[in-house]
């Protein structure tokens, strides 16, 4: 296995102060809930939207560390805004409910400052829904999609003015306290200004949230396929949430409606955290601990929140241990299953090699197409992998890639019974990240199936190119038949036929010029004949369907033996009725070895042996000559190219060994398909 380009990932030391925000996050979250439990406080959770700072408190500074960690010299200077603005959000997000906690205990128990951070309290909420509409805006690049949304940025900040101006002078109690927070500096005159304020940046929310929207499915319409893959659950839970705000409030439908907007809520920052991951940033096992503290943190909430609803107040401390118990034991299965979902989503399916195996066996299979392509598919699919080629030996140019080439790379050589085909070429995830030794094992075991696959098409491939050769060259010999016919043949008959005509007219008045004339007929018939024959010849030996093979060669013996010294012997063991195929390659070698004998070996005997071997019609041609020449390489030569050729196109072999009692043995197997 090869490797090819160079990365590391970089470590930013301050983007680990991201991940000490989360995890700060989550703790002073755990802590929040103890004490909301032990005080008996009832936080609004759903109605107030407080759900999602549950889950961006320690999520969103994981994402800004996953941005943060990534970046390099390649990174858009504007994606540092966005990293920031995840880490702003979720410091807000967390410090809300925590202002929240210590003005209600505050109040209660009249801790210091309580009354100035129920007023912070009252206005803290203000930069969330604006920062996430630019948060939309700007994702994934830091940037808006198009310039005429950066209108949409200004007027959410403006909308986070008009909010605070609108929330912070309101003059009386806060709602959420009671009578107990006074807002010091409410002011009834400055509440007749800033209401229309809050009014008119309420409605500007609505039109740059749904500009936001908008914004998402420009960037998700004119993006690639990689970008519309980091952005469609995003884009999905965006849509969802969206919807949920024209539901009716009351009834079936808005209790439907309510389930949904919550379970939007909840999925917007995992979305984001899906998006960051298969847009090339891994930082699994942090977005794995990220998720793992909320859904306990939800479970704790939930588990306290329904004693208290069944026991009453007095439910408190005990609901909090009861809480901090199934907790407890939720810690290892959740972790468990949040580690396999993560995997799967960052890295595909390396932990599941069985399942990956039994896919690509399923598609090699059950493709109609082509193999190769079916194989690629399922590796870039398995490892998540923006690129994947099978390169077959010999080639320049790949067999069959899915995506564009992409550095750094792993080759994993492909080979069946030890010899290699191709190699399977897998582009990393990511740049910045060697693939993993869980990865390059799965790469081992896909190596096995994909190289078998990979040595079927070599074989359809070379089979295709000889069903061409074979088209090419009966196309050919049709061509010179016809030629022979139309250029030889045609015009001697004709010229017969105009003999013919001549004589007939000659005869009455000079029958000895018409003799004469039919005699010259004659001897054009026969030299037409001898073209008929050679015709048929180059077709098929006409001593073969005369006499049979064995005969056959017999005969060419004997003619050898009344011309030259060789003496010829043929023996045959009692052969099949053989394929027409094999007939003609086997007596055109037993000719040809027996005419290199009498032309090169100087012998003077010769043995022609044939029989039936394993399947095979084994043909040895024997002579007692001078043998190969010294060094030089055996089956060199025309005739010896043709007689392995002939061999070759049945599947067979033909050999030129040095002969054991000295002299030559030629040596062809052909085999007998469907002879028994």
């Amino acid at each position: 296995m090869s490797r090819n380009g160079t990365g590391s990932s970089p470590a930013a030391t301050w983007a680990w102060a991201a991940v000490v925000v989360a995890i700060v996050d989550a703790l002073v979250l755990v802590v929040t809930a103890l004490v909301t439990a032990t005080e008996s406080l009832s936080t609004p959770i759903i109605a107030d939207g407080a759900v999602v700072n549950l889950v961006a408190g320690p999520t969103f500074p994981l994402l800004a560390a996953l941005m943060l960690r990534s970046r390099d010299a390649g990174t858009p200077r504007t994606q540092d805004r966005l990293a920031w603005l995840f880490l702003g959000l979720g410091v807000l997000c967390t410090g809300t409910l925590v202002v929240f906690t210590y003005a209600a205990v505050g109040l209660r128990h009249g801790f210091p400052v309580a009354s100035g951070v129920a007023w912070v309290e009252s206005w803290l909420w203000t930069p969330v829904a604006p920062g996430l509409v630019v948060l939309l805006l700007w994702f994934p690049t830091g940037d808006v999609v198009r310039r005429p949304f950066r209108w949409a940025v200004w007027g959410a900040v403006a909308t986070f003015a008009g909010l605070w101006l609108s929330s912070a002078f309101v003059p009386g109690t806060n709602p959420d306290f009671g009578r107990r927070a006074q807002n010091p500096v409410g002011s009834a005159a400055l509440q007749r200004v800033f209401d229309p304020i809050g009014s008119a940046a309420h409605v500007l929310l609505a039109v740059v949230f749904l500009a936001a929207v908008a914004s998402l499915i420009v960037r998700y319409w004119r993006g690639d396929a990689r970008v519309r893959d980091q952005l469609r659950w995003l884009l999905i839970a965006v849509l969802v949430f969206t919807a949920t705000l024209f539901l009716p409030e009351a009834g079936v439908v808005g209790a439907l409606g309510t389930v949904a907007n919550v379970l939007a809520t909840v999925l917007l920052p995992v979305t984001l955290a899906v998006a960051l991951t298969r847009s090339g940033y891994a930082l699994p096992r942090v977005l794995v601990y990220g998720l793992l503290s909320t859904l306990l943190l939800l479970a704790y909430l939930a588990v306290v929140a329904g004693a208290q609803a069944a026991f009453g107040a007095g439910a408190g401390p005990a609901a909090a241990l009861v809480a901090a118990g199934v907790v407890a034991v939720l810690v290892a299965p959740v972790r468990a299953r949040l580690q396999r979902g993560v995997d799967r989503l960052a890295y595909g399916e390396r932990g599941d090699p069985y399942a990956v195996l039994t896919d690509l066996g399923r598609r090699i299979v059950g493709s109609p197409d082509d193999l190769l392509a079916e194989v690629v598919g399922t590796v870039a699919s398995a490892l998540r992998s923006p690129y994947v080629a099978v390169e077959l030996t010999g080639d320049t140019e790949p067999a069959a890639r899915t995506g564009e080439p992409a550095e750094p790379w792993v080759a994993v050589p492909l080979s069946v019974r030890g010899q290699e085909v191709g190699r399977l070429v897998v582009a990393q995830r990511d740049p910045r990240e060697h693939f993993g030794v869980r990865d390059l094992r799965l790469l081992d075991e896909l190596a096995r199936p994909i190289a078998v696959a990979a040595h079927a098409a070599e074989l359809t491939r070379d089979l295709q190119r000889s069903l061409e050769s074979l088209v090419l060259a009966r196309e050919e010999e049709r061509r010179r038949i016809r030629r022979d016919l139309h250029d030889g043949l045609g015009p001697a008959l004709a010229g017969v036929a105009f003999g013919i005509d001549a004589a007939r007219n000659t005869l009455p008045r000079d029958p000895a010029a018409a003799d004469r004339a039919l005699a010259e007929i004659k001897a054009e018939v026969q030299a037409s004949l001898g073209d008929v024959r050679r015709l048929v010849y180059d077709l098929r030996p006409p001593a073969l369907d005369r006499l049979g093979l064995l005969p056959a060669v017999e005969e060419y013996a004997a003619r050898l033996r009344e011309r030259t010294p060789l003496e010829v012997t043929v023996s045959g063991a009692d052969l099949p009725p053989l394929p027409a195929a094999v007939e003609v390659a086997a007596y055109r070698i037993a000719t040809e070895a027996l005419t290199n004998v009498v032309r090169h070996s100087a012998g003077t005997r010769s043995t022609v042996v044939m029989g039936v071997v394993g399947g095979c019609l084994r043909l040895t041609v024997t002579d007692d000559g001078r043998g190969l020449p010294v060094g030089a390489p055996a089956g060199t030569g025309v005739g010896m190219t043709a007689m392995a050729e002939r061999a070759a196109e049945l599947g067979g072999s033909c050999a030129v060994l040095p002969g054991a009692e000295g002299g030559t043995a030629v040596v062809a197997e052909l085999p007998l398909r469907g002879v028994r």
